[in-house]
């Protein structure tokens, strides 16, 4: 941390402050993790920059600007909405490091909705403990996952909606289960944002649970900051 210089001396003038200036934040504003880090940085002409280098298991790679990014949460945002999904409804993400994964947190947060990452390694039973205790409204998952969530299914009325980021086409999708493809999705070039303030809830995220019951600890859009 030698870039900082001194921290005592650092840290005698800090104030959050400096990073809502940094953010053009004042109090009372709106606040929105999603715009904040797709819209505002394309408004700021940097559209063009660098955001995103994916690179697979087997080498594949994927590039993307950040304008690639406002795109494309724009597009997971609209097919949220078109779902019925509503804003503080919880949305888990039960993924790989894949680019769906780090672009669905930003459209979720866009929707007003709370984005809720599970560790894709969960097996069913870790899986139903916190969806339960959320009432988790979707999961977006992969194939390889959507199993575990067919084997506690029936015990979640409330999940309405088993979003499958890389269904295979020639096998019927099952129960809730519903097929979206980054690449194919209509990606609109403006999407309205849902108002939300400092104190809105954005993220769910839950303790490891290995001294009792997982809780879930719920965070806000001023974590922005």
């Amino acid at each position: 941390m030698s870039h900082i210089g001194s921290y005592d001396e650092r840290v005698k003038n800090f104030d959050w402050k400096i990073a809502e200036d940094e953010l053009g934040y004042k109090s009372g504003d709106q606040i929105n993790i999603g715009w904040y880090c797709t819209d505002r940085i394309c408004q700021m002409g940097k559209g063009d920059k660098l955001a995103l280098i994916w690179e697979g298991s087997t080498g594949t790679e994927k590039w993307y600007t950040y304008n690639d990014i406002r795109l494309a949460t724009n597009g997971i945002g609209q097919f949220l909405r078109s779902l019925g999904i509503r804003p503080e409804d919880r949305i888990c993400l039960f993924m790989y490091k894949i680019p769906e994964l780090y672009l669905g947190f930003l459209g979720i947060m866009k929707t007003g909705a709370i984005a809720q990452p599970l560790f894709s390694a969960f097996g069913d039973e870790s899986l139903f403990v916190r969806l339960d205790n959320a009432r988790t409204r979707a999961i977006i998952t992969q194939r390889k996952h959507a199993p575990k969530v067919r084997k506690i299914l029936d015990k979640m009325p409330y999940l309405e909606y088993i979003i499958i980021v890389d269904h295979d086409p020639s096998k019927p999708l099952l129960p809730k289960e519903v097929a979206f493809d980054l690449e194919k999705v209509p990606k609109p070039e403006s999407f309205d944002t849902h108002p939300t303030y400092a104190e809105s809830p954005s993220v769910l995220h839950y303790t490891s649970g290995t001294t009792g019951q997982p809780k879930g600890v719920k965070h806000v859009h001023y974590s922005l900051i």
